[in-house]
């Protein structure tokens, strides 16, 4: 079983433009899925992302990162899918642009 841990800025911005029905089906799925078998089913990611992982919810994606060593999932970003936005915020969000 992993820990999974969701950034702050995900309660603090991502979440403040989804709606709560959303918001708790989000969180519903990130514990059920990426507390048991993170892999299986999510994504992995290319490109300036590369290492990190995503999970199709719905419309949403949630970009995440599994630290095996530490037995540990680490929810980076939770966004819209529309036309690559999330993953846009993603990396700017991680420094990596």
């Amino acid at each position: 079983m992993f820990e999974v841990l969701i950034d702050e800025l995900v309660f603090k911005k991502d979440f403040k433009k989804i709606d709560r029905s959303e918001q708790q089906k989000i969180l519903k799925t990130i514990r059920k899925k990426l507390a048991t078998k993170p892999k299986e089913f999510g994504k992995p990611l290319r490109g300036e992302l590369k290492g990190y992982r995503k999970l199709r919810i719905g419309k949403y994606r949630v970009i995440y990162e599994i630290e095996e060593e530490k037995i540990l999932v680490y929810v980076v970003m939770v966004g819209y899918r529309r036309e690559e936005e999330a993953y846009q915020k993603a990396i700017t969000r991680l420094g990596l642009i």
